[in-house]
């Protein structure tokens, strides 16, 4: 196995990613999508436990930065869910052109909001042959005003930006676009079909409530899978329940996607 520093281009600044590539080649390939406020390479290491997972199981795997996160070019201020899913076309026409990718077969995993990104994705592009979404919110704008602490749009308008907690200072541009309905996800979810699904979410997740799991699978047409962890939070990071995800996820890809 080899695992290669990427850089690929969008809207003229540059993206930074990571491709796992196993020893034998060509093969399907998998997405890594990582959540707001997060990177490539995730809590506790997640994403690069999973992709190295998937190579293990003969998948290429590619974990990238959105433009504004990890080390990829961009203000995290300017980030929208637009813009990152503008990014996942522009990194899905990359990898479309690696000698290393089997007959664009390219799968989507993503976590939290990049599960959002993912969906959102997949409804508007077919060469996303399937998806897994962990974690995911079934309605942005309710997960986005209990994650902003609650904020009011007309407030965040007046500076054109929020300070969160955290650290990381947010734009009006994400602000307005999380809390209205330019993103319909359950409509999004929907039009996946025939193209397949499997939604991933830990019972015990305090960001995103698990009953987001359920109205994501209800609106999605088949096929379509529902995977609830027991007692997982919203990263699953306690390591038995990661590995738990991990497995499940790089099993129904080779199902699916292979």
């Amino acid at each position: 196995m080899e695992e290669r520093p990427v850089f690929f281009m969008n809207e003229g600044e540059r993206l930074v990613g990571m491709l796992h590539v196993p020893d034998e080649t060509p093969a399907p390939i998998v997405v890594f999508c990582h959540g707001f406020t997060g990177h490539r390479i995730e809590a506790h290491r997640l994403f690069v436990h999973a992709a190295r997972a998937f190579c293990r199981h003969g998948f290429l795997a590619l974990r990238f930065d959105f433009r504004g996160s990890g080390e990829s070019e961009g203000l995290f201020q300017s980030m929208t869910v637009s813009g990152e899913v503008s990014d996942l076309k522009a990194v899905i026409t990359w990898v479309e052109n690696l000698k290393e990718v089997e007959n664009s077969k390219v799968g989507v995993v993503g976590l939290s909001l990049g599960g959002v990104v993912a969906i959102l994705t997949a409804a508007q592009d077919d060469r996303v042959k399937a998806v897994s979404a962990w974690s995911a919110p079934a309605d942005l704008s309710e997960v986005a005003k209990g994650v902003l602490g609650g904020v009011e749009l007309e407030e965040v308008a007046s500076r054109g930006y929020l300070d969160l907690p955290s650290g990381y200072r947010v734009g009006y541009g994400f602000v307005s676009e999380a809390y209205s309905m330019k993103h319909d996800v359950l409509s999004a979810v929907s039009k996946i079909s025939p193209r397949s699904l499997l939604i991933v979410h830990g019972t015990g997740d305090q960001v995103v409530p698990p009953s987001h799991a359920e109205r994501l699978y209800n609106a999605a047409g088949e096929p379509k899978s529902l995977f609830m962890v027991e007692n997982a939070d919203h990263t699953f990071s306690r390591w038995g329940l990661q590995w738990k995800v991990i497995n499940h996820t790089v099993e129904w890809f080779e199902e699916n996607l292979k």
